[in-house]
């Protein structure tokens, strides 16, 4: 099951491309991403959070039941997308969408990229969109196969200590069992050369960054 969560950071536009299903998605609103929901005629599944940023009409006309609300108090020690992302977990999604998930809080955004790196997203697909650009999470021996037009750039930026392991293949720049470590710019501004492309590592965590406007 793929699950997708509103979370309530930027959202100007719909992910290009990008699909949503009512009947074969769980839709998610973390508090805020409610707004986002409403923007885009997108009808939530759950919504979860302390609803500090949810407006209490909304909140009042969404007592009939019509969707799930899990209500947490506002002092706690998750954020409304951790908690999100724990009930997509709990309910078994084994992909995950993130909208609205980057913003102009420095410290709500650098938060919701390094989630991604958590041990309960584990063997989990986690995707960010934003726009025309693409987040996801490497852990470990893992590998993603990237499908765009040549000239799309990728950036991919360590994580942890280092990632070792690291294989290019479809890429301008092409690694073979190369080591990334921290810090390091090396992974930066790669570009598609064509029309499929494949990263994979063998330890480590490695966030892989697409553009898909080219």
């Amino acid at each position: 099951m793929r699950a997708v969560i509103f979370a309530n950071g930027i959202m100007n536009k719909w992910p290009p491309g990008f699909e949503l299903s009512m009947q074969r998605d769980l839709i998610i609103a973390a508090d805020g991403g409610f707004n986002h929901c409403r923007k885009w005629n997108v009808m939530p599944h759950v919504l979860i959070g302390d609803m500090d940023s949810v407006n209490p009409s909304d909140l009042e006309a969404l007592g009939n039941g019509e969707i799930e609300i899990q209500r947490f108090p506002v002092k706690k020690d998750e954020t409304d997308l951790h908690l999100a992302l724990q009930l997509a977990i709990d309910r078994n999604a084994r992909e995950i969408i993130l909208l609205g998930a980057l913003g102009d809080r420095w410290d709500m955004t650098l938060a919701n990229v390094l989630i991604l790196t958590a041990p309960l997203l584990r063997g989990v697909q986690v995707k960010i969109l934003d726009g025309n650009c693409e987040l996801v999470c490497l852990h470990g021996h893992q590998k993603i196969n990237l499908d765009g037009k040549p000239g799309c750039g990728v950036s991919l930026i360590p994580l942890t200590g280092s990632v070792s392991g690291v294989t290019l293949r479809g890429l301008e720049y092409t690694l073979d069992k190369d080591t990334l470590p921290v810090g390091t710019t090396r992974g930066i501004s790669n570009i598609l050369k064509e029309d499929s492309a494949e990263i994979a590592i063998e330890s480590g965590i490695l966030l892989v960054v697409i553009d898909r406007e080219c």
